[in-house]
């Protein structure tokens, strides 16, 4: 099967612009369309049974995919690739996918051979780890010294009760030879009760030389795993080559040790790259570029069937860096208002902060929300809380250090009220939601490292996020409006509560992070009402904003 598809006649193949920014962008219309496309072929070879079950499965369960827009060689015409990340089903290399960068998966290959070798050293440990041997000295272990425990304290107390009755004893009696006779007594329970330590001592010290013995050879297969593991990583990452549109070629590992780190594992495997390096290799010119999920949902972080999300962080951000150079990308979208002052007192400044604007200075050059007030105002002003830069909304900023302590006790113990409005994408199928409709979502939250700035739902070791909700219209496309309650005040709270399966299901519109940005626009979510007690008054306050601008 080709790898370069073609679009339908039917389809306007008109492009232009830069090249997606693969970390913020909303999908161009051809990729859309390609998206579509891949999915109906997929769903077609899966339903006729042209693809293994295994692969059926893995595609299933969930899988990132991508689309790559691209130019031919030769007629100029236009076409797509499209790619998964990682491997499907075991199978890295699979029909109308362009290949993976490096093939892993080759049986016969270094990799899989030195693979197989640690997978050999894990069996060895997770059977010294589960054998009877261990199991037994371990409960020997234990029966030793609890035995010991329990001797001892016998011995002690019979101890106590003779040294109770030899002392009954010389308090009647005078004679020399019995006195030397009670004396000569204790120096033997002393004795025997020393000797009765070191018998135990001597059992124990024997049976933790044998199980010392057992896991200092665990602890060296372990050892051997790393570093045959750390070994294979780095020739995985010096064999994968890639190239940029500048005609330069690298390897990953000198990528990232350029900028200091190593490559996390993985790294490579994404969609993205793996069509970058295609159209590379193949003469292609990219044109424009999307990744969007399909399959079922996780449970930790947001991933919806169709929707579209930026590429990762930690694995793509310095590899697409270098794979992007002689691309010209489209230009950021800088729009944004002007601040509106709502509130001003010695005290406090309430804002309605534009979206687009930072809240606090950023490495982007762009002027904040608390640099704006202090230009306007002059000396300190105490950033309280904070809004995504997307978001717009007020804010409340202190004037004075004592103003921010206050304010700032009033958010840490949820004494504050802060009431948002939201626009949500409509469900499935163009599902709508019900007006009046309540719901409360409780999903623990903790940064998603491997795709920051993003955050994921972390039920072990996340912190608890509460929201609270009520539809306030529905609209013929599907769409609703939504006022929240944020109960508590973690990162992205809102918008991951919404795009969440687990919570409401549907990514607030314009949200390039979670799923929710399929058109040119603004993120839907605008902080309108706050209430607190103000900090110099002791009084109650309640602020709101300016209606939200989602249809303008």
């Amino acid at each position: 099967m080709s790898l370069i598809h073609r679009f339908p006649d039917t389809v306007s193949l008109d492009v232009s612009g830069g090249f997606t920014n693969p970390f913020r962008y909303v999908p161009h219309p051809l990729v859309k369309e390609a998206a579509g496309l891949v999915v109906a072929r997929l769903e077609d070879d899966i339903s006729e049974g042209r693809i293994p079950d295994c692969v059926c499965r893995g595609f299933k369960e969930g899988k990132m995919l991508g689309v790559l827009v691209c130019r031919l060689p030769g007629d100029g015409s236009i076409g797509y690739l499209a790619a998964f990340s990682g491997s499907v089903g075991g199978q890295g290399d699979i029909d109308g996918f362009v290949p993976p960068v490096l093939d892993l998966l080759e049986p016969s290959g270094y990799f899989k051979s030195r693979e197989s070798e640690i997978s050999a050293i894990n069996r060895k440990i997770e059977d010294l780890e589960h054998s009877c041997g261990l199991e037994s000295l371990q409960t020997a272990l234990l029966t030793a010294e609890s035995g010991k425990d329990r001797e001892m304290q016998a011995y002690r107390l019979k101890m106590a009760e003779s040294k109770t009755r030899r002392q009954k004893l010389r308090m009647e009696c005078r004679d020399e030879d019995s006195l030397s006779i009670l004396t000569r007594e204790s120096q033997h329970e002393k004795a025997e009760l020393r000797r009765l330590r070191q018998s135990w001592d001597k059992r124990i010290s024997e049976i933790r030389t044998r199980l010392e013995s057992f896991m200092s050879e665990i602890s060296h297969l372990k050892d051997m795993r790393a570093e045959m593991s750390e070994e294979l990583q780095r020739w995985i990452f010096r064999q994968y080559m890639v190239h940029n549109a500048s005609g330069a070629t690298s390897s990953i590992l000198d990528i990232f040790t350029s900028e200091g780190i190593f490559p996390p594992g993985g790294t490579g495997d994404c969609a993205a790259p793996k069509l970058l390096e295609y159209a590379y290799l193949n003469g292609l010119q990219p044109l424009a570029m999307g990744e969007f999920w399909y399959g079922l949902s996780p449970d930790t972080a947001v991933r919806t069937q169709g929707h579209f999300y930026p590429s990762c962080t930690s694995k793509c951000g310095p590899l697409l860096g270098y794979m992007l150079q002689g691309l010209k990308l489209e230009a950021s979208d800088e729009r944004t208002g002007v601040p509106v002052v709502i509130h001003e007192d010695e005290s406090l400044v309430a804002v309605d902060k534009p979206a687009g604007m930072p809240s606090v200075p950023g490495l982007d050059g762009r002027i904040s929300l608390q640099e704006w007030l202090t230009e306007r105002y002059g000396g300190n002003i105490h950033s309280i809380h904070r809004l995504d830069m997307d978001t717009s909304g007020i804010m409340i900023f202190a004037r004075n250090e004592e103003a921010a302590v206050e304010l700032r006790r009033q958010f840490e113990e949820h004494m504050v009220r802060k009431t948002y409005h939201a626009r949500l994408t409509a469900g499935p199928g163009g599902q709508g939601m019900r007006p009046g409709e309540r719901g409360r979502i409780e999903l623990p939250l903790s940064p998603d490292y491997d795709e920051r700035p993003r955050q994921k739902v972390d039920r072990t070791g996340g912190k608890p996020a509460v929201t609270e909700y009520e539809v306030a219209a529905s609209y013929p496309d599907g769409t609703a409006d939504v006022i929240f309650h944020p109960v508590t005040g973690r990162t992205h709270q809102l918008r991951v509560h919404s795009a969440h399966h687990l919570g409401i299901g549907r990514p607030i519109k314009g949200d390039r992070l979670y799923g929710g940005a399929m058109e040119e626009e603004r993120l839907h979510l605008h902080a309108f009402r706050i209430s607190f007690t103000h900090p110099c008054t002791r009084l109650p306050v309640t602020f709101e904003s300016s209606e939200s601008d989602f249809d303008r």
